[in-house]
């Protein structure tokens, strides 16, 4: 009986203990993930012709960042505490539609935006994707300026993922909100992706290699689940 006993004791704690540790848990994930936030970000797409310079822009950026840490993002730090080694322990991932990148072409803006999305396998590939593999503090930090990152990770367009690196930075915007900001320099062919020759203008113009995405991408921090 005493055995028994002992069984149901260890039984009981080992559950008490599953549910504390498992609430632990979604309130650390909550407590620190940043949620994009619907119609607020920015997104530029820019590139040459031998025409003219062009570009495209977009409104939708979707995705979350999640720190594996509490961060607080006061300009007015010398540094971040949650650094390791200068780097920022964080999970990311950005996610683009490629549908929502509209031509500031003054003509045919939706022809453009048709050998954009056919350049791209939208069919097959409607999204570009960017996970995060390391976030890495560039120091010093100036107080009242942004936080600014080398970022790593992998960027994935029209079915082929590459990894790249470019700058970022990080700034609070409000309560519980942040803008990350960054510009990536990429060419088109390394995704496989043919720079668009269209074929009016008597077949003059014929888009460069090199693009660059600007983007400003608004998230909020997401509330703890009780």
């Amino acid at each position: 009986m005493k055995i028994m006993k002992n069984l149901r004791d260890g039984t009981a704690a080992a559950v008490v203990g599953f549910f504390v540790g498992a609430s632990v848990l979604r309130g650390a994930d909550t407590t620190n993930r940043y949620q994009a936030q619907a119609g607020a970000s920015k997104v530029l797409v820019q590139g040459t012709s031998s025409l003219h310079d062009w570009e495209m822009k977009g409104k939708i950026l979707g995705g979350f960042v999640e720190f594996a840490g509490p961060v607080d993002f006061d300009t007015n730090q010398a540094a971040l505490t949650a650094l390791k080694d200068g780097v920022l322990p964080a999970t990311a991932q950005a996610i683009i539609p490629v549908r929502s990148i509209k031509s500031e072409a003054e003509v045919k803006p939706e022809y453009m935006e048709g050998l954009m999305q056919e350049a791209m396998k939208e069919k097959n590939f409607s999204r570009i994707e960017y996970r995060v593999t390391e976030l890495k503090l560039k120091l010093p930090h100036a107080k009242g300026a942004a936080f600014e990152f080398d970022a790593k990770g992998d960027l994935a367009i029209a079915g082929v993922t590459n990894q790249v690196s470019f700058p970022v930075t990080i700034t609070p915007i409000g309560a519980d909100k942040i803008m990350i900001s960054g510009e990536a320099k990429l060419k088109m062919t390394a995704f496989k992706v043919p720079p668009p020759a269209p074929d009016f203008g008597m077949g003059l113009m014929k888009c460069g290699d090199d693009i660059k995405i600007v983007f400003d991408w608004v998230l909020a921090k997401a509330k703890a689940q009780p």
